[in-house]
């Protein structure tokens, strides 16, 4: 159902500044737009997980038919958030039932969501951000005001004309990672962009080129990547990416920016992947908006040696 590609060639269209994480700090202005070719032959091996056999796989009710991001909150606990809806659901990810649901907003094209330290991070797709607490919402019939909860939101004011799709909190570094799904006049390329909270700025991380995908053995349709979500594995540190458009799972190392991985999903299985986040302990969560069926959240563990 799935397959793994697994071949030795150079990469040398995926463009990392990943010199930046050893630092730990966001770099000077004027280096921030600088780019890095990443040229080193690389093998890439199996995915760290075995997508055929998850652990559990929850089925959604209707009104998270249209998932678009998920993020891990404590044990035994996820948050979701829908793609129209400034609401956010609570998930027990060992029963799979919806536990509470609560409003934060207004409805808007909404693309994932991080938890992180206390805090909820939206992001919508013109790269707006919201930030707010779990006691800042509302229980479903109470009355919206984004003034009275006080909830923050800026522009991250990232570089070019992008729809974005994708965030998470990276901590080796302190940064959020924003993925756009696509940016104008940028056909074969796709970023994804690198925002320092501390100090309200953001540019350019990773860049992603079709050559690249061509170079380790993909052809036609297969060198399709739109990234509908991104997450950094909390143990490795490797950059996982994962793709509606295109159905691929994409795992980067944070050396050389190179392909770890790239695992090819079954579009009948996960019908449109829009989300993706860890627990602590390596556990992998993946979650599909439906089309003939359900939303659904794949449970996954880590293979064993």
């Amino acid at each position: 159902m799935h397959s793994t590609l697994n071949k030795t060639a150079p990469l040398l269209g995926c463009l990392l500044a990943f010199s930046l994480f050893s630092a730990c700090q966001s770099p000077k202005k004027e280096k921030k737009t600088k780019e890095t070719v990443a040229v080193q032959a690389h093998t890439l091996k199996p995915l760290d997980y075995d997508l055929q056999h998850p652990v559990k796989v929850s089925s959604l009710p209707p009104v998270l038919k249209e998932i678009s991001g998920i993020t891990y909150v404590k044990p035994g606990q996820l948050a979701a958030i829908n793609d129209e809806q400034g609401d956010l659901f609570l998930i027990n990810y060992q029963t799979g039932k919806m536990t509470e649901q609560r409003i934060w907003g207004n409805a808007g094209d909404y693309e994932d969501i991080v938890y992180h330290e206390g805090k909820f991070y939206v992001l919508r797709s013109d790269g707006q951000l919201f930030i707010f607490t779990l006691n800042q919402t509302y229980l479903p019939g109470g009355v919206i005001s984004g003034e009275s909860k006080s909830i923050k939101t800026f522009n991250l004011q990232l570089p070019g004309q992008n729809e974005v799709e994708g965030l998470t909190f990276d901590s080796k570094t302190g940064w959020f990672f924003v993925a756009a799904k696509e940016t104008k006049n940028a056909k074969n390329e796709r970023y994804v962009y690198f925002y320092d909270q501390q100090k309200n700025a953001s540019w350019k991380g990773i860049v992603l080129r079709k050559k690249s995908f061509e170079e380790v053995g993909l052809t036609g349709k297969d060198t399709e990547f739109k990234p509908s979500a991104i997450a950094t594995h909390p143990q490795t540190k490797e950059v996982y990416i994962l793709a509606s458009v295109g159905h691929k799972l994409l795992v980067l190392d944070r050396k050389g920016g190179n392909f770890v991985a790239i695992e090819k999903l079954d579009p009948k299985v996960f019908e449109q992947p829009e989300g993706i986040c860890f627990a602590p302990d390596g556990t992998l969560f993946l979650s599909s908006e439906g089309k003939k069926g359900p939303g659904k959240i794949w449970q996954f563990k880590p293979r064993t040696e």
